[in-house]
């Protein structure tokens, strides 16, 4: 017969496959379509007869016969079943089974519309032996393992007997009065000794228990930090030792409560404090904190010691490894020990550390559920007692065009007092609900049928009414990345369907309760306040949606009296406020501007108090000469809210509420971090500070010296000038530089200043001067971009430092007892990160920068 072009393209392409390829008809005849039936079923194609094939004998990946009927082709053939990737076994007496993956599919034959069956067969032999050898070495790992771990746990409980009589005794000699001072510190000798080796033998015996699956956490809603205070007693004679102190910057007046086994919790925290103190330099630090984040606690236990390398994050958590370099005994199983407790009990782990510098450990626990309601799918409502009283209502819309879905979740909230439903069968109904009714949260299907769930998004969030409406995605798309896109682009959560309705429940909750907290890094704060009072983290502080209904009833005004508005950092500031106030439902009745000058601070002082504003929000310029504007306004009523200063005679709890700054030493140390690698770690630089008794640029100046002080040997200060106006740095740069022609760096407090000394360099020539700063403007941040003369900052988050006084002065005005010293972290500002970094400092994208962005990709 003829053959077509497209006949013979076919057939050279069924030659190069690697499958067998046949076709079953009926009755019982089979045609090769290639010539791999003998290689595969070791037929010779002219013998390929279904009496041939029906004699090979088949069997079930379980090693069960199979009959030839239930060959997937012959199913396939009979009654038009298709089979993908069917695994079965043809036995032969000389070489064992030959495993076989057989793919079939109905064919219908153009001439007649006869029905046969397509079929394409694999070799997969060697893969199966491959499986099964992976098999057997994963079974002989996990014997292996058991045997190790019954070992250990037999050798552990061998040990303890005697060690019981080593450590009791030892105890009977230490109450012996008639012991001499020698002999009583030999007895404390053996117990040092014994009480390391029976704190080891208890470490071997958890992981073991851990590693066979014998240790059981019991959980339970514990209070975090009752645990943590009984922890640091235990740790602070150790901690005293080595003039340590320990910085617990948990929030008091707030109850933190998690799921955790209370001695398992107890366990971690002492094993990380242990470290922390083991491992740090005498009079360092060890500071402690926690925030929320979602549906979990964070915990940081951090310190100022030896630190590890990058190459060291993982390996610590590795059973008997030992931090390099250190003469600390120790048998490196507490950290590896704290990661099996802490994942037992559903949390994660992991370190941020860096050589010299420091460690910071943080470890996730997750947070008990709203009990409000408890039903499981498909069971009874069972009514548990509720935390919600009645007075506390919201209003929820659900946009949802399945009417079985509306149905469901009708009758989950009906049990739900506190909860009004409305529902919107389709984007367009849901917006016009959104801007009419009262709406506190809305659950947005994602597949709509006259529009999508992102566009509803965001037009909600256009809307200047519905903007700030808590928004949850309801959706059957559980794929992790389509999850993490939704979130990504602000909605407040997501829920997949088919709905837990605990989870929905708990969920719902957990939204409306938590409205309003920082989005901001989670680093140590090194600074201490004004007055020096130990630091809280801005990242802690939170609003609930309940807080901002009551705010919202009372009609609050606020001002904002600042010190100078001329900057990015200032105007930053003033958008956090504003924007966070807007939020709370209070209005911004006045922005003053004191152009630097305390005596027009004063006067723009008494122009706000006459709005009887509810909240003043204000840099004092000068501690002592606004002091009395201040008290003033104090003792009229108005809640103070002071951003990095505080006037001479005020008291935080009583006057006013908090101070809020930047981590303004951690941003000093970062500058010198950066000074010393740009200068090779040597040579002369000096350093321009503000001649002022100002707060803020006295911890940048104090972070700096010594970091290059005690880091840094082979760099020298060796002038040192201050400024009284923003517009001296050229001068001051200028008398520097003639000066000390070697002069490799100059450090500047202030950006602005920066600007003058950088000035100064080109003018004189010295276009390999290394200047560093603190804070971020935009002229700042091109000459970073560009890899000039400034080649990186300190810088602050004054956005953040702006919400973050909002939140406190909303604490005030609801009676919440508030920290008295708050800051946002240091952010250490190179070229590598400055994309990144002009986001977090600014909250928005960094267009200012404009054509030197393409520098930096």
């Amino acid at each position: 017969m003829e053959i077509t072009p497209n006949e013979n393209l076919y057939k050279e392409v069924l030659q190069t496959m690697s499958e067998c390829v046949i076709i079953h008809k009926k009755p019982g005849r089979i045609i090769a379509l290639n010539e791999n039936v003998e290689k595969v079923l070791g037929i010779k194609s002219d013998l390929l007869t279904e009496a041939n094939v029906s004699k090979l004998d088949y069997v079930k990946e379980d090693g069960s016969p199979l009959p030839y009927s239930e060959l997937p082709g012959i199913i396939t053939l009979e009654q038009g079943i298709p089979f993908h990737d069917y695994v079965l076994g043809v036995s032969d007496r000389n070489n064992g089974t030959k495993w076989l993956s057989i793919t079939s599919k109905p064919l219908k034959l153009h001439k007649d519309g006869e029905q046969a069956a397509l079929v394409s067969i694999s070799d997969i032999t060697k893969r199966k032996k491959m499986e099964q050898t992976i098999i057997q070495a994963k079974e002989a790992a996990e014997k292996a393992n058991l045997t190790k771990s019954d070992f250990l746990s037999k050798m552990s409980h061998e040990l303890r007997t005697p060690l019981n009589g080593i450590l009791g005794f030892a105890q009977l000699l230490e109450i012996d009065e008639t012991l001499n001072e020698e002999q009583q510190d030999f007895v404390q000798e053996i117990l040092s000794g014994g009480k390391h080796l029976l704190s080891l033998i208890n470490d071997i015996l958890d992981l073991s228990r851990i590693e066979t699956g014998q240790l059981k956490v019991s959980i339970e809603e514990v209070d975090l930090l009752t645990v943590i205070n009984e922890c640091i007693h235990i740790v602070q004679p150790l901690a005293m030792k080595k003039r340590i102190t320990i910085h617990n910057q948990m929030d008091h007046s707030q109850t933190v409560t998690v799921l955790a086994d209370p001695i398992r919790l107890k366990q971690i925290l002492l094993n990380l404090l242990d470290n922390s103190i083991k491992y740090n330099r005498e009079d360092g630090k060890v500071m402690i904190f926690s925030y929320m984040k979602q549906n979990e606690a964070v915990i940081h236990i951090a310190d100022t010691g030896v630190g590890l390398s990058v190459e060291e994050y993982q390996k610590v958590f590795v059973p008997f490894y030992r931090i390099e370099g250190t003469q600390e005994e120790g048998t490196g199983i507490g950290l590896s020990l704290v990661k099996q407790l802490v994942q037992l009990m559903s949390g994660k782990i992991s370190v941020a550390s860096q050589k010299g510098i420091g460690s910071d450990f943080r470890f996730s626990l997750p947070l008990p559920h709203d009990l409000t309601t408890a039903m499981q799918w498909g069971e009874e409502v069972m009514d548990l007692p509720t935390k919600n009283p009645k007075s506390d209502h919201y209003g929820l819309l659900y946009v949802e065009d399945n009417e079985s879905n509306l149905h469901l979740v009708k009758n989950i909230l009906k049990s739900q007092p506190s909860y009004t439903i409305l529902t919107a069968r389709s984007g367009k109904e849901g917006l016009a609900l959104a801007r009419t009714e009262k709406v506190d949260l809305i659950l947005l299907d994602l597949n709509l049928p006259d529009m999508h769930g992102y566009e509803v998004f965001d037009l909600i969030k256009q809307d200047e009414n519905t903007k700030d409406i808590a928004i949850i995605a309801v959706s059957a798309n559980a794929m992790p990345q389509d999850i993490q896109q939704t979130l990504g682009k602000g909605f407040d959560n997501y829920l997949t369907k088919p709905v837990n309705v605990k989870e929905f429940l708990t969920t719902i909750y957990e939204t409306l309760t938590s409205t309003i907290n920082q989005n901001i890094p989670e680093h140590k704060i090194l600074s201490t306040g004004p007055n020096g009072e130990e630091a809280v983290s801005a990242k802690t502080l939170q609003l609930s949606m309940k807080d901002l209904k009551k705010l919202r009833e009372k009609n609050y005004t606020a001002a904002i009296a600042m010190h100078y508005t001329g900057n990015n950092w200032a105007r930053a500031q003033i958008e956090g406020l504003k924007t966070t106030f807007n939020k709370m439902g209070i209005r911004v009745v006045a922005v003053t501007d004191a152009e630097l000058n305390w005596e027009k601070q004063v006067a723009d002082i008494q122009k706000i108090l006459a709005k009887k504003p509810d909240i003043i929000v204000s840099l004092p310029i000068d501690p002592l000469s606004t002091s009395g504007a201040f008290q003033t306004a104090a003792q009229s009523g108005v809640k103070l809210v002071f951003m990095d200063n505080t006037p001479y005679g005020l008291e935080a709890g009583k006057d006013y509420v908090s101070v809020v700054s930047a981590d303004n030493y951690g941003n000093g140390s970062y500058a010198a971090d950066i000074m010393a690698e740009k200068i090779g770690f040597k040579g002369k630089i000096g350093v321009i500070y503000y001649d002022a008794d100002f707060f803020v640029t006295k911890q940048r100046l104090m972070a700096f010296e010594k970091t290059i002080r005690e880091s840094y040997p082979d760099i020298q200060i060796v002038v040192r000038s201050g400024f009284t106006s923003p517009n001296d740095g050229k001068e001051l740069a200028d008398a520097m530089i003639s000066q000390h022609l070697d002069l490799k760096g100059i450090f500047v407090v202030w950006d602005l200043v920066a600007e003058g000394a950088m000035a100064s360099a080109r003018a004189l020539g010295k276009h390999d001067l290394v200047i560093t700063t603190m804070d971020l403007s935009t002229n700042t941040a091109v000459e970073i971009a560009k890899d000039e003369l400034i080649k990186g900052s300190g810088s602050q988050m004054p956005y953040h430092q702006g919400v973050a006084e909002a939140i406190l002065a909303g604490y005030a005005l609801l009676g919440k007892p508030a920290p008295a010293y708050v800051a946002v972290p240091a952010l250490k500002v190179t070229k590598e990160n400055l994309l990144e970094a002009w986001k977090l400092v600014y909250n928005q994208d960094p267009s200012e920068l404009n054509g030197y962005l393409n520098i930096l990709k």
